[in-house]
């Protein structure tokens, strides 16, 4: 393994870098620190085929906080790989990482199995993994939309969600979301609800429909700065949105983009 510097404009970011946000603030906790006492830990790269340039194995952070720093070029150590060995290497490497959060690994996970054949038991031993907690991270896969972007959003964590995964039907786990979120579930009162609905068989759409009308309503209000209500009637209601002043329905009607009385 070569250790170089090279410049930053010949650093090509991983396609299969698992990790799509990056936050703002770390990057820049991190960018500070390289302007004081430079990268102690060079990213690893491989040199690309018939170029001058690199692609990243590991290090995305490193390199993204070495751009905010406005370096022109970093340390780095190049390791001779072909293109599916770097893939795979850098998808295992982003997975170990514990700032990954259980959605990211569970598409990471899903990606090398499809893309290069690897089997639960043979990806489980690269990561460093238990076959059984691959499994429960790849069922994330199958949860509703809304829920998966809860988890990504770390609203909700791996805990909640296994519970969430032990109902049968989305309209049960989506209620049991609603229940956790709003409700402030520890992840051991999830499971003891989740426990006790297994086989139940009673419908929970109305109920599920009230919480995700009150959600609707409550960021209506957070919008508006004022009160809001939704009736609803069937697949029909009404929203009813409280002025107090001809200044506060001039307000209101101004984020709506519509214009005011006074106009």
């Amino acid at each position: 393994m070569e250790y170089k510097v090279i410049e930053l404009s010949q650093i090509r970011v991983n396609p299969y870098q698992p990790r799509r946000q990056f936050d703002s603030l770390e990057l820049e906790e991190l960018a500070q620190s390289i302007r004081s006492v430079g990268i102690l830990h060079p990213p690893l790269v491989r040199q690309l085929p018939l170029s001058e340039d690199y692609e990243l194995i590991s290090g995305e952070r490193r390199f993204r906080a070495a751009e905010l720093a406005n370096l022109k070029e970093i340390p780095v150590f190049i390791r001779p790989i072909n293109p599916s060995v770097s893939a795979q290497a850098a998808l295992i490497e982003n997975i170990q990482r514990v700032d990954l959060n259980p959605l990211e690994i569970a598409k990471a996970c899903k990606r090398l199995i499809a893309e290069f054949g690897l089997t639960q038991e043979k990806l489980a031993e690269q990561i460093g993994k238990k076959r059984s907690t691959l499994a429960n991270y790849l069922r994330l896969l199958a949860l509703p939309p809304l829920i998966q972007e809860s988890i990504a959003k770390e609203e909700i964590s791996m805990g909640h969600a296994k519970a969430i995964l032990a109902l049968d039907t989305e309209e049960r786990q989506l209620y049991l979301h609603a229940l956790i979120v709003h409700q402030q579930m520890n992840v051991r009162q999830a499971e003891e609800w989740a426990g006790q609905q297994v086989n139940k068989k009673k419908k929970l759409t109305p109920r599920i429909k009230d919480v995700f009308v009150k959600d609707i309503a409550n960021k209506i209000e957070e919008k508006l700065g004022t009160k809001v209500a939704i009736q609803a009637q069937g697949k029909k209601g009404k929203i009813c949105i409280d002025y107090y002043s001809f200044d506060d329905l001039d307000r209101i009607l101004g984020i709506l983009g519509i214009l005011g009385i006074s106009e």
